[in-house]
């Protein structure tokens, strides 16, 4: 079974949901509702993802919303979720409607160190730290330094989506160009891929960072 990337849930009635590279899982009541994972619908104007499932058992809609959504427990989460289904034979949904957030992958969850930027491989100068980021996957959120200051923020996190927001950073003067060069490309990248220790960031117009693991 692969790792759930999504979980939301909702009361009255109670039902949870998880979402998996290769399954979907609806549970509400004593009812559990399993679907091959599928790829959903992505609106053009807004964050909204929609799956469309259909098994012998049921058929199931799911719509999730990215928008500040707070459950009636009273604990706000990223997205809005709603979900309709009915089993085969019925002529009426269900609708459920609930919050939801992404579960970082556990992989981040670590120290990275930079290796190289835009394709130049860090050689420091005196005085100069190698930039870093630790990365507290359960906060959403990291705190390293820029090469002579500390820095901190926050992260959105989507599968293969990893972007470094409101980042703040002391006001040490820094020798070089590096640390604005770090900084300018740190947010600037929004994918992400992990491979053999390695964590390359990158967007569409060619800005690359590589780190590697040191923990």
């Amino acid at each position: 079974m692969s790792e759930i990337y999504f979980t939301a849930s909702g009361l009255s009635p109670e039902w949870t949901l998880d979402i998996a590279a290769d399954r979907i899982r609806l549970q509400t009541g004593g009812d559990t509702l399993n679907t091959p994972h599928t790829v959903p619908d992505r609106a053009m104007d807004a964050n909204v993802k929609r799956y469309r499932l259909m098994t012998e058992a049921a058929e199931t809609n799911i719509e999730i919303r990215q928008g500040p959504c707070e459950s009636e427990s009273r604990i706000s989460r990223p997205y809005s979720v709603q979900v309709k289904y009915k089993h085969t034979g019925e002529s009426e949904y269900t609708t459920l409607s609930g919050c939801g957030a992404y579960v970082m992958e556990y992989r981040l969850h670590d120290i990275w160190a930079l290796e190289s930027l835009n394709g130049d491989v860090i050689t420091l100068v005196e005085g100069l730290e190698r930039p870093y980021f630790e990365i507290d996957s359960r906060k959403s959120a990291f705190m390293g330094s820029t090469s002579c200051n500390q820095m901190r923020g926050t992260l959105f996190f989507e599968p293969g989506l990893l972007r470094f927001n409101e980042v703040l950073t002391t006001r040490k003067m820094c020798p070089g160009g590096l640390e604005t060069e770090f900084l300018k490309t740190l947010q600037s990248t929004i994918h992400y891929k992990l491979d053999n220790g390695r964590l390359t960031l990158t967007n569409p117009s060619g800005a690359e960072l590589v780190f590697r693991k040191v923990d």
